[in-house]
């Protein structure tokens, strides 16, 4: 029960900023003018890279709860992952391998995994010790869309620290938090065609189970409250969540003015409120995320949307997205 909600967790609070990245990029302004088309790349790129390494985080939990770490015997083992096998002949040095056969067909829609990465308990005893941390290394990591044979490839290191440790009685007693530290430096990523680009990321997220007196319908419950923020600045951007270098060669960086706030009540995809600012090249994009259908903070209900606002070269403008 632990791991099948720990894994939940991992997945959303790794998904939850490809939501808004993947609408975003249908944005139009009111003159009907189309939103620079490299922008638009930006942010189908930004999806595919944090959707994917999204994937291969949840595989990762999932397999260190199958083998660890925790006393499974070491050796090549199947694994019930989809087109992997978990090499363990390492885990007396804390090291997994994902291998990944290249040849499975996988998710929807259909993609299929190649290379490896390799997973090394870098410290701690136990990947839930308070401070232990997972080292991450992409060997060219590459998924291939079935459809048309596009394909994204990751090569390079990402940690992820278990900031409190894995306190699941104080969790849902209320009386302790989840936190999880990442960090990514200089994740090298090659799209079809050869085309390269640059990500770093710096993002600490927060797990509580709240109670509440009542919801809308006045009834009493609890509730999963998720927290995400950026936590680095860069080029002056603090509270910095992602940049780095896009496949055109322009600098970007992905930062917060008020954190990502979403919860299990209303949904981990629909987020309460939080600011973002996404900067292209000079070019800004801000995402109002928590409104109702005229743009402005919900409050005493679940979000409609989120709100884009742009300053461009083209102009200026904002539009309304529902979830």
């Amino acid at each position: 029960m632990k791991k099948q909600i720990y894994s939940l967790l991992i997945v959303a609070g790794l998904s939850v900023l490809v939501f808004v990245v993947s609408c975003k990029k249908k944005t139009t302004n009111p003159a009907n003018l189309t939103l620079d088309a490299q922008v638009q790349q930006h942010n189908t790129d930004a999806n595919t890279y944090r959707g994917e390494s999204d994937q291969a985080d949840n595989d990762i939990n999932n397999g260190i709860g199958n083998t660890s770490l925790n006393g499974r015997i070491a050796g090549v083992q199947s694994s019930p992952l989809c087109g992997v096998t978990i090499d363990s002949s390492q885990i007396a040095s804390k090291i997994l391998t994902f291998n990944f056969d290249g040849v499975t067909s996988c998710f929807s829609p259909s993609r299929l995994r190649s290379g490896s990465i390799k997973v090394q308990l870098t410290s701690g005893t136990h990947w839930g010790d308070v401070g232990s941390v997972l080292t991450i290394t992409y060997n060219a990591f590459r998924v291939t869309r079935q459809s048309d044979n596009n394909y994204v490839q990751f090569d390079g290191v990402k940690t992820l620290t278990n900031v409190n440790g894995n306190d699941w009685l104080g969790f849902f007693l209320s009386t302790a938090s989840l936190k999880y530290r990442e960090r990514a430096q200089s994740i090298q990523v090659t799209f079809t065609g050869g085309l390269h680009a640059t990500w770093n990321s710096a993002r600490t997220t927060q797990w509580d189970y709240l109670q509440a007196n009542t919801n809308p319908l006045h009834v009493p419950y609890s509730y999963i409250n998720f927290t995400a923020n950026g936590d680095t600045t860069v080029n002056g951007h603090s509270n910095t969540d992602t940049w780095g270098t896009n496949r055109y060669g322009q600098p970007f960086t992905l930062s917060y003015s008020s954190p990502w706030i979403s919860n299990s009540y209303c949904g981990f995809w629909r987020p309460s409120s939080g600011t973002l600012s996404l900067n292209i090249n000079g070019n800004t994009y801000t995402l109002t995320l928590g409104v109702d259908t005229s743009g402005n903070l919900a409050t005493g209900a679940c979000g409609y949307g989120f709100k884009v606002t742009w300053t461009t070269s083209n102009g200026n403008g904002s539009q309304v997205f529902s979830y």
